[in-house]
């Protein structure tokens, strides 16, 4: 009977020894945050963070072009120009075009964009195509551009606004499938604004 009573005594303390060996924090699985699913509603989007290289920066008049601003944007890269240098306005008219989208398998899209500007001069203009070619002059013989003329434009002193949604459904579809964004910066020997572009999405609703 002793010998059963002490085996009996000697499990009992195993237990004991194994079961304070394991705290609460050995035995919780630990939580891991999901990582969120990219946005399945965004067809085509540009932070300029990488991708500036892709655009077309087409200088039609005066030596001043389109650039990347590594610091300006929202929150950091943007695309920028100006046609104020040296103390002096200069005339210009420049085109930035984003590479071709393939919109041919959508029915609606809307192209939504971040601006800000500073100093007096004309507003940024927004241009859709489906002819142009990719490379050279967006204003050849034969390329043919839509404007959009509803977009929403910053209240200057560099605060960036967002444009809304603007709807570019009539390049959807078949044979739209190299449809071209385009902002088209002019200044002129009296005016010349600063305009920084960035955050271009299209979206598919």
């Amino acid at each position: 009977m002793k010998n059963i009573f002490k085996i009996i005594l000697f499990i009992s303390l195993l237990s004991t020894v194994l079961t304070s060996c394991v705290g609460d924090e050995d035995t919780d699985i630990p939580y891991l945050d999901p990582i969120p699913p990219a946005d399945p509603l965004i067809f085509f989007q540009e932070t300029f963070a990488t991708n500036f290289s892709k655009w077309v920066a087409f200088s039609k008049t005066g030596a001043q072009v389109w650039a990347l601003d590594p610091k300006n944007g929202n929150p950091d890269e943007c695309a920028k120009i100006s046609g104020f240098v040296s103390g002096a306005n200069n005339a210009n008219v420049d085109w930035l075009i984003s590479p071709a989208q393939d919109l041919s398998g959508l029915s609606v899209a809307k192209l939504s964009f971040d601006n800000s500007y500073k100093y007096t001069g004309n507003p940024i203009e927004v241009y859709v195509s489906n002819n142009y070619r990719g490379t050279g002059d967006p204003e050849a013989t034969g390329v043919t551009w839509k404007k959009i003329n509803d977009a929403l434009l910053s209240d200057g002193n560099f605060v960036y606004k967002n444009s809304g949604e603007l709807d570019i459904s009539d390049f959807t579809g078949a044979g739209n499938t190299k449809v071209f964004i385009a902002f088209k910066y002019t200044s002129t020997s009296s005016a010349s604004s600063t305009w920084e572009i960035d955050n271009v999405k299209i979206t598919k609703k």
